[in-house]
């Protein structure tokens, strides 16, 4: 941590992002070592390359489009290397491989949004520094939640209009299927999930769920409705509610540990 902060101080901004690259490259390399190839990139620090990708792959154009309740969209990639590097670092093209950079941060869908033409939706992975993301996927809005995802490389991303993340009302809206909410904990391991809670603000504001409304003050609220059974709101905002608690709960039993680990 003081070796951290010393270099906070002393390393301008690009010099500190290759240092803390190079930390985690020791701690990932084993694991995506088997997986592809990791060398040294001039003026980026390390950086890792998958092997047998699909031609024409680009990251996040392999799996699907999950809604989960407490994050919003939450990409589920089909290949060996998803769930650490299409959630966590940014990619890069270089010379015409994509080319992982290592990132501590967990997020469920680290893409950018755009629509592309009428009735269509395309995402790309986040830019690893200021300008215009590359390598576009396309797909009909309607067709965003389908398990087997008909996507298509963007061509020209010329004039390319961004957009915020598609809400599930609109998808249903344009005659697409709505998406079943699943809890983030079904789809990432504990440890993602609680780094998740702790440190994006949409686990606490409810950014990224259906036609949000903040909820009211005050405890969990009983069911209520026909028989004691919650509409589609009151449902999906008891569930965030108790996600919140849980995920508080679990906090706390780790700080629980780590005091007495001090003891």
């Amino acid at each position: 941590m003081r070796r951290r902060l010393f270099l906070a101080i002393l390393l301008p901004a690009p010099a500190l992002a290759q240092d803390l690259r190079q930390t985690l490259a020791r701690q990932f390399r084993d694991q995506l070592k088997p997986l592809g190839v990791w060398d040294e990139l001039p003026g980026l620090g390390p950086g890792w390359r998958p092997d047998h990708v699909p031609d024409g792959w680009r990251p996040f154009s392999s799996g699907r489009w999950r809604w989960t309740r407490e994050a919003g969209w939450y990409w589920q990639g089909d290949l060996p290397f998803s769930a650490l590097a299409e959630h966590r670092g940014r990619w890069r093209r270089i010379e015409g491989n994509w080319w992982w950079l290592p990132g501590s941060r967990f997020d469920p869908a680290p893409v950018a949004w755009a629509a592309p033409g009428s009735g269509q939706i395309a995402w790309a992975p986040l830019a690893s520094e200021e300008g215009m993301p590359t390598g576009w996927s396309v797909v009909p809005l309607t067709e965003l939640t389908l398990q087997a995802l008909p996507v298509s490389p963007l061509a020209d991303a010329h004039g390319l209009r961004r957009r915020a993340p598609p809400d599930p009302a609109e998808i249903e809206a344009a005659g697409g299927r709505l998406p079943e909410a699943v809890p983030l904990v079904s789809l990432a391991t504990p440890e993602d999930v609680r780094a998740w809670y702790a440190t994006d603000s949409r686990s606490v504001f409810g950014i990224g769920t259906p036609g949000f409304r903040p909820p009211p003050p005050g405890p969990t609220p009983a069911p209520t409705g026909p028989s004691g059974t919650d509409d589609a709101w009151q449902a999906f905002d008891r569930q965030h509610r108790l996600d919140l608690l849980e995920a508080e709960r679990r906090r706390e039993l780790d700080r629980e540990r780590d005091r007495d680990r001090l003891r």
